[in-house]
């Protein structure tokens, strides 16, 4: 079987208690191998960094798409992604606390509880989705004037939201059912899909966008629309994966009704500090590029791109902290805290090693880079300020190796509520009144914004060391 868990349960160990924190030296993890820790996080990790860069490639390929469109139509999309994201808050809600109780359970030897789990995550999520795509189809104007866009800009974000909306209910569906097996410890089903998410959004989106061959020349819209259908591609994708049964988490649309509340509340007392750290992130990261929209359309427009761009380099650190997250939650399961914190340390080292190459490629290469997703008139201007903003978001690589991957070792834990306090403090304080003062009142402009950013990172990287140090999440119980 191709999509097989790197390591095989041990199926003649006794199950154990989720809150058991007492170290059980027969106890053993279905995913680590202690001999070759490094190994089993590779294993666990690869998988993610082509379903994360695939996914990166969904938000390129728009960008790009939709940059030879003019800066109008580039800005507005751009923010309007910012509605998206804050739509998402609900299923990292839904994803975190699957991916901990998953693995917590699958740790413990308990399958059938984990696909209880499954099953109720789904029910969150599809009413989620419901809700947000009924909130982006009708109330994206007006969401977009508070943001600050200017005409033209505020038309291309309505049109692209009212297209993306369609695909709101699939792809809360796509993100729980990834989040619950990567809890399980099956990266490599989310890898293939969300390969196959890629392939449909380019098909799509490009022939929706330019009209090619028989489809219709949509524009901007056809970039929402090519969205859609690749979350619809992606969801039946995942429900195809786990009804298939040859998994250790199983689905089946017969079971589509089985709804348990007391998993229900376990899975939202976990997740739901992870939603609203999602939620006040990206309020604070609206205010965040309000302030940068308040500089013109070159500035919003550039600030776009070298996000897409950036988000290219999360992939290996989010990776990492997808594989931390389900090593700690699975390894508290199984009674090893010992063999939690290991792992945690050593994806956070091999992520450092790793984000550092990537941030002198960031120092030597920003401007290069940023003129492959740049046209029109002003495309000199984007890239120069696009090459700034990359050099400085170079020093924050370091700190969001730490972050990332000790966050999701804390979120594997069940110490969401931690993670929480962190990343709000950090953002609202070290990075929201900084970014006003340098880039207005000492007029740095956008470079100015970035730099706060970088303060923001590193304050938290450091503030999640000082967390995971003090060893609190290992009695945490889910």
């Amino acid at each position: 079987m191709p999509f097989e868990l790197p390591l095989r349960l041990f199926a003649e160990r006794t199950p154990l208690p989720l809150d058991a924190t007492e170290t059980s030296a027969s106890a053993s993890p279905s995913l680590i191998d202690e001999k070759n820790v490094l190994g089993s996080v590779i294993r666990l990790a690869w998988p993610v960094v082509v379903q994360q860069v695939s996914f990166s490639m969904v938000q390129l390929v728009d960008t790009a798409l939709v940059g030879h469109l003019g800066e109008d139509a580039l800005a507005g999309v751009r923010l309007a992604g910012q509605l998206f994201w804050f739509s998402q808050a609900g299923l990292v809600a839904v994803g975190v606390g699957a991916t901990a109780i998953v693995a917590r359970t699958v740790g413990a030897g308990e399958r059938e509880k984990a696909s209880s789990v499954l099953q109720t995550a789904f029910v969150l999520a599809l009413a989620w989705g419901l809700l947000m795509a009924l909130m982006m189809a009708f109330l994206g104007n007006w969401w977009l004037g508070i943001m600050g866009a200017e005409t033209e800009a505020r038309e291309a974000g309505t049109e692209f939201l009212r297209a993306s909306a369609l695909g709101m209910p699939f792809l809360a569906l796509m993100f729980a059912g990834n989040a619950a097996q990567q809890g399980a410890g099956d990266t490599r089903s989310p890898m293939v899909v969300g390969l196959a998410v890629n392939v449909v959004n380019v098909i799509f989106a490009y022939s929706l966008i330019n009209g090619a061959g028989p489809a219709p020349k949509l524009d901007v819209t056809g970039s929402g629309l090519g969205l859609s259908i690749s979350a619809m591609a992606g969801c039946f994708l995942v429900l195809g994966v786990l009804n298939g049964g040859r998994r250790q988490l199983k689905w089946s649309p017969s079971e589509v009704r089985d709804f348990d509340t007391g998993v229900a509340k376990r899975l939202l007392n976990v997740g739901v500090p992870a939603g609203v750290e999602q939620i006040q992130f990206n309020i604070a990261f609206m205010l965040y590029t309000r302030v940068i929209a308040s500089l013109g359309t070159t500035a919003l427009a550039a600030h776009g791109v070298t996000l897409a761009i950036q988000s290219l380099t999360f992939n290996v650190g989010f990776a990492l902290s997808v594989a931390t997250t389900a090593l700690v939650g699975q390894s508290l399961g199984a009674r090893r805290p010992d063999l939690a914190e290991r792992s945690a340390y050593l994806t956070m080292r091999y992520s450092l090693v790793f984000m550092c190459v990537l941030s002198a490629v960031m120092m030597l290469l920003g401007g290069q880079i940023t003129s492959l997703f740049v046209g029109g008139e002003d495309a000199d201007k984007v890239v120069d300020i696009g090459r700034d903003l990359l050099f400085i978001f170079a020093f924050a690589m370091p700190g969001l190796a730490v972050s990332l991957t000790l966050g999701g070792g804390l979120r594997g834990a069940g110490d969401t509520r931690s993670v929480l306090f962190i990343m709000a403090g950090t953002t609202w304080i070290v990075r929201l009144v900084p970014a006003y003062l340098l880039a207005i009142t000492f007029g740095l402009g956008v470079p100015g914004a970035w730099i706060a950013a970088v303060l923001d990172i590193n304050t938290r990287a450091f503030l999640m060391w000082l967390r995971f140090r003090q060893g609190k999440w290992k009695q945490i119980r889910v």
